[in-house]
C-alpha cells in the first residue's frame, strides 16, 4: 500500500499498532530504490497478512520521513506501535531482508509466489522513473 493511499490518522494507526508494518522510504531519483522496489514487492506478497509494507515517497509525504529520522532512501523501517523495531539503509540481499523479518512475524508465501496488484503498481512507480 502506498502511503498516499492512507489518510494521516489510517497511516498512524496502522504504524502504531501492535502489528507490524514495514515502511519503504524511496525517492523517484533514487536508483537504488529502483533495485530494491521488486524486491519489496515480493516481500510484501510473502509476508502478505503478517506484516503490512508501505512504501512512502520522501517527496510526498516529507513529514513521515522526518518522524522516523530518515534522511537517505532507500531506507527501510519496520515499525510497531509508532516506533522503528529495526532499520535497513540501501540495496539489501532479498534473503537477507526475508530472514530478518521472519524473526518478527511468520512468512505467509513461497518466494516465487507471482501476480499482480497494488505492490506491482508500486514497483512500477519505481522502475518508470
Amino acid at each position: 500500500m502506498k502511503s498516499e493511499e492512507y489518510t494521516d490518522d489510517a497511516f498512524w494507526d496502522q504504524v502504531g499498532s501492535d502489528s507490524h508494518t514495514f515502511l519503504a522510504f524511496w525517492s523517484h531519483t533514487c536508483p537504488p530504490c529502483k533495485v530494491m522496489a521488486p524486491i519489496f514487492e515480493r516481500l510484501g506478497k510473502r509476508f502478505r497478512g503478517s506484516i503490512e509494507f508501505v512504501a512512502v515517497s520522501t517527496y510526498d509525504r516529507p513529514d513521515m520521513a522526518k518522524r522516523f529520522g530518515v534522511t537517505s532512501t532507500p531506507t527501510f523501517i519496520l515499525a510497531r506501535r509508532g516506533k522503528a523495531v529495526r532499520r535497513f539503509y540501501g540495496v539489501i540481499r532479498e534473503q537477507t531482508l526475508a530472514e530478518e523479518l521472519s524473526k518478527y512475524a511468520p512468512l505467509t508465501a513461497p518466494p516465487d509466489v507471482g501476480g499482480s496488484g497494488l505492490l506491482t503498481k508500486i514497483a512500477g512507480i519505481f522502475r518508470r522513473n
